[in-house]
């Protein structure tokens, strides 16, 4: 990764250090393309895009080979409601005269010319007078593309569900899950978008989960990652009780680079209403004693740069995750982030982060970087806050519904800890565990702008990274 040095200094827990400290919460993390530390390593990965097999605007050849060809170490194609598996799909090309549409039902002739250029011995044919190219199964792709220790696919889909609740409102509800190749029973011959009449988010979530925890055991139990997507996309009401009443739901994205989200007025426009969204469950599961909810950041790719897409406004290379696992395979990988061993980012990266599970410390560090000043906030919730939300209805405007969005209390992921750095100045600062914090993470922003910094974002509009929360273990 871009600002690391080939000598990192890390203090290192011992095993039965790391295992107190993690219980339920994350262990510490740092991010490196360098060798590896101790028995680990160090990897990237982005785990939402899309390609032409769904709403994505390139072909899925060409989608890898932007992720690899930047330096990421491994990647998952989670089309809407889609794993690409047929053999003979062929998609005709027609020019799109900058005009992106969705969701695209033809190649556009310039993202046409770009995977003739890069991949010349794919298939294409000129048949009644049009021409056509092959879409290829995503297994093929991989194949392809697949290194041991370099570079890594894994498979994965977006559920894309349209909840029609008993009231009449609609509610969309997206999930991912990674590692299965196979879909569930929910969204098989379905369209892009499903719906479901009768139910609630909740129990929609809950049952997608059931199902892929039901095609994991048909699969003999390979470990797979579930998250619940951009909550507070323009056409989402993800409620925070909708994910702290699914326990077993761990996973969920803190920040999602190619969403528009919900109008900002009325709420809070300061960059952390996904913040106090993962809070308010988090606090709620820290009473119940439940396993905590960790954060993914990702760029829900639709379009890719160096593809042939004029005029269209990229949404690639600004959210992704660092994982240490012990080797670049499924399993590791998925194990370490079951474990909390990886963090969220949007631009930037830790250089070091470290958890005492004995004193309850939870130390981060920033490389300097020329110019660049960073801030750190360190955040909690404490016993006795007021975790109930009140919720403000957005009126419809155009094709986005009427809204109902959470807003939180104050006392919801409070700063108990804020540092200041000057340009040039490296990041180190630590923050305690008092008696009264139900858990702590970190929160370290740069004054640089995020890549893809949007208006009405409800997420940081400045390069940003987070720890995973972490907790007090009750055994040592």
């Amino acid at each position: 990764m871009s600002g690391m040095g080939n000598e990192i200094s890390v203090k290192r827990m011992t095993r039965r250090m790391f295992v107190s400290a993690v219980g339920s919460a994350a262990a510490g993390c740092v991010v490196s393309k360098f060798p590896p530390l101790g028995a680990s390593r160090w990897y990237k990965g982005m785990l939402h895009s899309h390609t032409l097999w769904s709403d994505g605007y390139v072909l899925p050849e060409q989608a890898v080979k932007v992720y690899k060809d930047a330096g990421y170490d491994f990647l998952s194609i989670t089309d809407h409601n889609r794993i690409g598996k047929e053999n003979d799909r062929w998609l005709k090309v027609s020019s799109y005269n900058g005009k992106w549409r969705w969701p695209p039902k033809t190649v556009d002739t310039g993202v046409f010319a770009a995977f003739r250029r890069d991949f010349p011995e794919l298939k294409w044919r000129v048949r009644n007078g049009e021409t056509e190219v092959r879409l290829s199964p995503v297994s093929e792709v991989y194949a392809r593309f697949n290194e041991a220790e370099r570079f890594l696919c894994l498979p994965g889909c977006e559920v894309t569900v349209k909840v029609i609740m008993d009231d009449g409102i609609c509610r969309d509800v997206h999930m991912n899950y990674i590692g299965l190749d196979s879909l569930v029973p929910c969204v098989r011959g379905k369209g892009l978008v499903s719906s479901v009449d009768g139910t609630t988010v909740k129990r929609m979530i809950r049952e997608t989960k059931t199902q892929v925890d039901a095609l994991v055991g048909d699969k003999g139990g390979r470990t797979n990652i579930f998250f619940v997507n951009h909550p507070h996309y323009r056409f989402c009401d993800v409620l925070p009780e909708d994910v702290a009443d699914n326990s077993d739901v761990r996973f969920f994205e803190v920040c999602n680079n190619g969403s528009s989200f919900a109008p900002v007025a009325p709420l809070p426009s300061d960059g952390f209403y996904m913040d106090r969204f993962w809070d308010a469950v988090n606090a709620v599961r820290c009473l119940r004693g439940e396993p905590l909810l960790y954060a993914v950041a990702t760029d829900d790719t639709h379009s890719y740069p160096g593809c042939g897409m004029s005029n269209a406004a990229f949404t690639f290379g600004d959210g992704w995750i660092g994982v240490k696992a012990e080797r670049l395979s499924q399993d590791a990988l998925f194990a370490a982030m079951h474990r909390g061993d990886f963090y969220a980012a949007s631009g930037m990266d830790f250089e070091d982060i470290e958890f005492d599970g004995r004193k309850g410390t939870l130390s981060v560090s920033v490389p300097a970087k020329a110019g660049v000043s960073y801030s750190v906030r360190f955040i909690t919730t404490k016993r006795g806050a007021d975790v109930e939300f009140r919720t403000v209805e957005i009126p419809a405007e155009g094709r986005r519904p009427r809204r109902n969005v959470p807003v939180f209390s104050d006392s919801v992921g409070r700063t108990v800890k804020s540092e200041s750095f000057a340009p040039g100045v490296p990041v180190r600062s630590s923050y305690t565990l008092a008696p009264d914090d139900l858990y702590v993470r970190a929160r370290v922003e740069s004054d640089e702008p995020a890549v893809y910094s949007r208006r009405n974002r409800m997420h940081p509009t400045v390069k940003t990274a987070w720890t995973q929360p972490f907790r007090f273990s009750t055994s040592f």
